[in-house]
């Protein structure tokens, strides 16, 4: 029997300051598969990406790393971590982590039912509530990484888990991340679920890469929000994914 490299640490971790108590009327947003930020230049990138976010949406971040720092110190961003697994080895830990100005009033998170296969890992979705400008209105935020290398009926299980948390949410929603849709099928259902949430797909200007199977895996989508830009830093080679910058406004809820 081969042993696992990894371990379950499927657990919440709050690091950092909220710098603001509201969210809007303009909400800045970057979303990024970091590649547990492992390439070269991953640090610059990522502090000049975020200094006029609001929101940042991170997928296969990290802790317990030489970045800590960056975290645990922030006096802009609250971060919440929902971790999944530990290297056995590095004592690293993988997840999805979600910072924002605003300090959260609510979080949930939960890890998918099934496990890829080799590595025996779980993919995560975190769930975080924000209060906005506009009294008696909260925003709610869905970070996730949905599980890949799996059969269709272990995806849909998957990505039934992500939209059961928009179920009892009555207002604005952003939900994004890396959803493996790399096939007409996934894409598909992903697109029927959105549809019943009345949430809007954010249209991005992008190149499909060949590692992707020339397939968009990032997606954001929005309910009760303007979207203003969206923008894909294709300049920025610091990790297997492109960050993607949002401008959203929360006008159209006055």
């Amino acid at each position: 029997m081969i042993k696992s490299r990894y371990s379950t640490v499927e657990s919440l971790k709050i690091m950092g300051s909220a710098s603001e108590h509201l969210l809007g009327p303009n909400i800045t947003v970057l979303l990024w598969n970091v590649y547990k930020c492992k390439k070269k230049g991953w640090q610059d990138d990522f502090i000049t990406l975020i200094a006029d976010k609001n929101l940042i949406l991170l997928q296969e971040a990290i802790v317990n790393s030489p970045f800590d720092s960056h975290f645990k110190k922030s006096l802009q961003h609250q971060w919440i971590m929902a971790r999944s697994f530990k290297s056995i080895k590095t004592n690293i830990v993988t997840g999805v982590k979600t910072g924002s100005t605003v300090a959260a009033i609510k979080h949930y998170f939960s890890a998918s039912k099934h496990s890829e296969p080799i590595s025996k890992t779980k993919k995560m979705l975190l769930a975080t509530l924000y209060p906005l400008n506009i009294k008696g209105q909260s925003l709610l935020v869905v970070n996730s990484h949905l599980i890949n290398f799996v059969a269709f009926e272990k995806f849909k299980a998957h990505l039934d888990q992500v939209f059961e948390t928009l179920n009892n949410h009555q207002g604005p929603i952003i939900l994004a991340g890396d959803f493996n849709t790399w096939n007409k099928k996934r894409l598909k259902y992903f697109n029927s679920l959105a549809a019943i949430f009345l949430l809007e797909e954010v249209k991005i200007v992008r190149q499909p890469r060949l590692k992707h199977l020339f397939k968009h895996l990032d997606h954001i989508y929005c309910r009760g929000l303007v979207i203003i830009d969206a923008h894909v830093h294709t300049d920025i080679h610091s990790s297997d994914h492109f960050p993607i910058s949002l401008s959203l406004n929360t006008d159209i809820l006055k």
